[in-house]
């Protein structure tokens, strides 16, 4: 069972903690990330992609929805915050994605909660200054 309650001091130390934890993240998992804008999401999705064994370059999928990565298993990386539209989502297959042994990272989840399996789990992320944050499970 993933738990998490760690401040960290800079999005190294961020990279570093998300990348020590890649061994709990599930094939088949569906994780929500949550938290402000610039509160270490991508970061942290970045390390876990590192400690999967991803050599390539990951970036936020903020415009193109979704990016996929092979790493140890696939992983399927989402961003909703800018498509709102629970039916374009739907669209893209995210029904399928759900339904998959991809291990799936969703940012802004709750924008499609309605449409979330139960089985999600959620990682919060709180700004406490401009580098430090508080990540934990809720």
């Amino acid at each position: 069972m993933l738990s998490i309650n760690k401040i960290t001091e800079s999005p190294e130390e961020t990279i570093s903690l998300a990348n020590s934890l890649a061994g709990s993240f599930l094939d088949g998992g569906i994780y929500g990330f949550v938290g402000d804008l610039a509160s270490g999401k991508t970061t942290f999705i970045k390390g876990l992609l590192s400690g999967l064994d991803f050599s390539g370059v990951a970036n936020s999928p903020t415009f193109t929805l979704i990016n996929e990565y092979n790493a140890k298993c696939r992983v399927v990386h989402m961003d909703c915050y800018r498509e709102s539209d629970i039916n374009r989502w739907i669209q893209l297959g995210i029904l399928e994605y759900f339904n998959s042994n991809d291990l799936i990272l969703i940012e802004w989840p709750d924008i499609i909660k309605p449409i979330l399996p139960d089985r999600i789990k959620y990682i919060k992320f709180s700004n406490i200054d401009k580098n430090k944050r508080r990540i934990e499970t809720i």
